[in-house]
């Protein structure tokens, strides 16, 4: 079959004119090439290329009126992506691993390695059944959670046996964030919507209850400065928290990226080496026999203890104290608000996720993470709270582009307005076809 040869150019900004440039790309029925050289080609095939139905299949799914309508447009497969929860006022709680995986002919090739074909029988033109794919209805429990790890423990009264599925899908994985996320919510108690709220906003950071204890117990047992003295008494005293007025959390967090090794948290490694450096850093590296209590303990004693040390100097010489608040040096930022935020990244076990970027201060200002929050109760009429950390509006002049931002970083929603009177009673301006547009004043 012979190669489609395509030219592409385009203009692009050169100094204060435009310039042109072309590229000349190769294309075939199963996919792009991406590579050519010693006889060979390297074709990239990919589930979602060319899929276009992805508006009308969420279309589709906000219409469902009951489940089986809501699975139906699911079945439409145009959303590669997965992790996808359905609920309703009769009391269904569904979950669907949702990836577009393909039904490989052969072995796979694990994203890393090309897998040679040379005739049409050797490359997958089918995805696994949707049928095939991870699914939960109504498990016991009461509930489905997921932040981010594959779908083998959704519920922990259903834990998804990786045997029973293709060896391209992914291997149980369940990081520290998704373990405090059990730990929360899977209990015989029923909670209400505030209860969960309030679950939700949990300040815990599980990384500590692992491995707090052997920090101290390897701190003391060396011989002590008296700064290291009394700093390693304050994270003895730390609740474990990144609540904003918490006192330790942040040498801590000094402490654990100089113990698990700065090339850890670099961009530059690779995700292969950043993994190695963290079940190194543990005596007892995560065990899908030990779920929910791994990883645990630290594996290097004594590089703990130096890097404790580095941690108690860089923190004093950056903030001028080893006990500087969480939220004096984390804040979150946007338009004229700036204030104190609890919250840390989810490897670090935080279910109130919260990455940060450096600052031109030396502060840490959150970037990304929690941001949108929904909680909803499917009564009747429904209930909801939600918060949208960075504003309804991107326009810094809007009095909408920030007016959310201290209502989050004090972990607080504001009710969702759904009914018509609730509706009235925050009406800003209404306006009809064919009217004039009319300010209210709720």
């Amino acid at each position: 079959v012979p190669l489609r040869r395509e030219s592409v150019t385009v203009s692009f900004k050169n100094g204060e004119g435009l310039a042109r440039e072309s590229r000349e790309f190769f294309f075939t029925p199963l996919g792009p090439v991406i590579h050519r050289g010693g006889g060979k080609i390297l074709v990239m095939r990919s589930a979602p290329d060319g899929e276009f139905r992805m508006a009308q299949q969420f279309l589709h799914m906000m219409r469902a009126k009951n489940l089986e309508e809501w699975k139906s447009a699911m079945r439409i497969r145009a959303q590669p992506s997965s992790n996808f929860t359905y609920a309703d006022r009769e009391g269904n709680i569904f979950y669907l691993w949702n990836a577009a995986v393909p039904d490989l002919p052969h072995p796979s090739g694990e994203d890393e390695r090309p897998v040679a074909a040379s005739r049409s029988a050797e490359v997958w033109t089918q995805l696994v059944e949707f049928d095939g794919l991870p699914q939960l209805l109504n498990p016991r429990g009461g509930y489905l959670h997921n932040e981010n790890d594959p779908f083998h423990y959704t519920n922990l009264h259903h834990v998804f046996d990786p045997a029973d599925f293709p060896a391209n899908f992914p291997e149980p994985r369940l990081e520290l964030r998704s373990q405090l996320a059990l730990e929360l919510i899977d209990t015989d108690r029923k909670l209400t919507l505030e209860e969960v709220v309030d679950l939700k906003h949990s300040m815990r950071m599980l990384l500590a209850d692992r491995i707090k204890a052997d920090l101290i117990v390897a701190v003391r047992s060396s011989k002590l400065e008296p700064e290291l003295r009394s700093a390693i008494q304050v994270v003895e005293n730390w609740d474990n928290t990144v609540a904003a007025e918490s006192r330790g959390a942040e040498l801590f967090r000094v402490w654990f990226r100089k113990y698990l090794m700065d090339e850890e948290m670099r961009s530059s490694a690779t995700r292969a080496r950043r993994e190695e450096a963290w079940k190194a850093a543990f005596l007892h590296p995560w065990n899908p026999d030990e779920p929910l209590t791994t990883p645990r303990g630290l594996k290097n004693p004594e590089r703990a203890i130096a890097a404790f040390r580095e941690a108690v100097h860089e923190t004093q010489k950056k903030y001028g104290r080893w006990d500087v608040a969480w939220g004096e040096v984390h804040r979150l930022q946007r338009g004229s608000v700036d204030v104190p935020v609890g919250g840390c990244p989810g490897r670090l076990g935080c279910f109130r996720v919260l990455n940060f970027e450096e600052s031109e201060s030396g502060k840490w200002v959150a970037s990304n993470g929690d941001a949108w929050i929904l909680a909803v109760e499917f009564s009747d009429p429904p209930r909801a709270y939600s918060v949208l950390a960075y504003g309804q509006s991107s326009t810094e002049d809007s009095p909408h582009h920030a007016d959310q931002a201290e209502l989050f970083a004090r972990n607080q929603l504001k009710k969702v307005a759904f009914t018509e009177e609730e509706i009235r009673a925050q009406l800003v301006r209404t306006y009809r076809p064919g009217s004039e547009m009319t300010d209210d004043h709720p």
